[in-house]
Order: C-alpha cells, then sequence, then structure tokens
C-alpha cells in the first residue's frame, strides 16, 4: 500500500479502492469481488492475465502503464450503449489537461491514438445483480514501455510524445476521478454532452471500412456516430448504425 499511498490521497473519497504490485486482471478482480452501491476501483503496477476488446490478451510491463477498473452500479433500464466512447473522451480530455497535448484520436469504440499509433484501451463488460447493471470499465494508458514491448497493433506512449512526463500518480487520479463524474454524467444524460465534440476527435471520420450484415457484406464510409454511440455508416443502400466493432474491416 505504501506505493500507493500518495495516490490514494488525490481519489475521490467515494471510491471503494484495491491496490496490487501485480494481478492477473484488474476487471477479473472486481468481478469476483463482493457487490457494493460505491464505485469500487482495483489499480495494479502490473496485469499479468488481462483481458482486451474480442477476447483479446492485454498484458503490462510493471510500472510501464497506468492500469485499473471501475466498477459501478446502473440502473438496469440504463441504455449503456455509447459509454466506452465518454469514457475514451474523459480519458483524452484529463490527458489533454495534465500533459498540454494535442493530437489524440478516438478510434470507435474503445481505442485512443495519437500519431496513428494506439495509446490507450478501454474494455468494458456488464451483469446483472439484484435489479442493477454491475458495469466493468478497465482501462490501460501507456505511460511509459520498454520497446520490446508487445502489442497487437502499432503503439505509442506518452514518454515517446512528451518532452517532460506528468507526474504518475497525479495523472492516474485526474483520469479516474474524472471518469467518476462522466459516469454520474452518463446516468442523468446519456451522451448528450459528448455529441457537439465528437467530431474533433473522431479517428474514423471519413473512413472507408468493410462490415457484415445479416450474413452479406456491406462497404461503405463512416459518417460520426448516433444518438446511441452507434458508428454511422453511410452505404449505397443507405445509412447503416453499427454497434459492435467486431466484423469491421478497414479498407
Amino acid at each position: 500500500m505504501s506505493y500507493f499511498s500518495t495516490l490514494r490521497n488525490q481519489l475521490n473519497e467515494d471510491f471503494e479502492c484495491y491496490f496490487f504490485d501485480s494481478i492477473d486482471s484488474t476487471n477479473s478482480f472486481l468481478a469476483n469481488t463482493s457487490y457494493s452501491t460505491s464505485p469500487q476501483l482495483c489499480i495494479t503496477r502490473e496485469q499479468i492475465k488481462g483481458k482486451g476488446q474480442h477476447g483479446r490478451s492485454w498484458v503490462s510491463q510493471k510500472d510501464g502503464s497506468i492500469i485499473f477498473s471501475i466498477r459501478k452500479s446502473f440502473n438496469e433500464g440504463t441504455n449503456l450503449n455509447g459509454l466506452s466512447l465518454l469514457v475514451g473522451m474523459t480519458i483524452v480530455k484529463s490527458i489533454e489537461e495534465e500533459c498540454q497535448l494535442n493530437g489524440l484520436k478516438i478510434k470507435w469504440p474503445n481505442d485512443i491514438y495519437h500519431s496513428g499509433k494506439k495509446l490507450a484501451g478501454i474494455l468494458i463488460e456488464n451483469n446483472i445483480y439484484k435489479g442493477n447493471q454491475l458495469v466493468l470499465i478497465g482501462v490501460g494508458v501507456n505511460y511509459q514501455l520498454v520497446d520490446t514491448h508487445e502489442i497487437d497493433v502499432p503503439w505509442i506512449d506518452l514518454s515517446r510524445i512528451l518532452t517532460k512526463l506528468p507526474s504518475f500518480q497525479k495523472l492516474t487520479a485526474s483520469i479516474i476521478n474524472n471518469i467518476l463524474i462522466s459516469l454520474e454524467d452518463f446516468q442523468l444524460s446519456g451522451l448528450s454532452t459528448l455529441s457537439n465534440e465528437w467530431d474533433d476527435y473522431d479517428m474514423l471520420k471519413g473512413a472507408m471500412i468493410k462490415f457484415r450484415e445479416s450474413n452479406l457484406e456491406l462497404q461503405g464510409q463512416v459518417d460520426g456516430i448516433n444518438h446511441q454511440g452507434a458508428l454511422r455508416v453511410v452505404t449505397k443502400d443507405g445509412i447503416k448504425d453499427l454497434y459492435s466493432s467486431m466484423h469491421i474491416e478497414y479498407i
């Protein structure tokens, strides 16, 4: 706990916190932790069996990335579509503020890029418990990785972008606290705060993609998102709204 003492003092006091030097997966830990009405937070210096989108692995170097998961309860009727976009925008805004950094983009639905390379990722899972949706939000932000680190896409970290790195713990606290605020806003107003800014950060704006719908392969041009955060694609058959990235290919 001594390593995390300064960080704990900077975090929102509402959090029920769990700190680890090393852990298999922060998402898995919280998924197996007793339910709490308070938001729960798991932070680790190293994750060795993490999960990424669509079952991909998510492994980290010790102290090379900001790694945490948040679990928060939402009403069962809350529409969670687009939540990953709001979390992504919150991370981007936090990095911009703490690092005085421009040029960040969000790749729908759950990755943050800089200079065409992946800087951060988000994984959201949820289940129903006693009439509530328990939402797990896993976040990884590349802070200072060694060159031998292997990720399944071209990557970048803050140390390769900035001439001076921000305090690891201050940046971590800023991202986590701002996400909690965004989650509370989301429960009240959904994605209303996101729509006005999305175009400025949309990495896929204007991109040509192929995707599958009802066993048919279609293609079209990305034209932002709809009011629920779905990817809007203009095709020869009209506008299609995509809610999953699983069957998307970029042309």
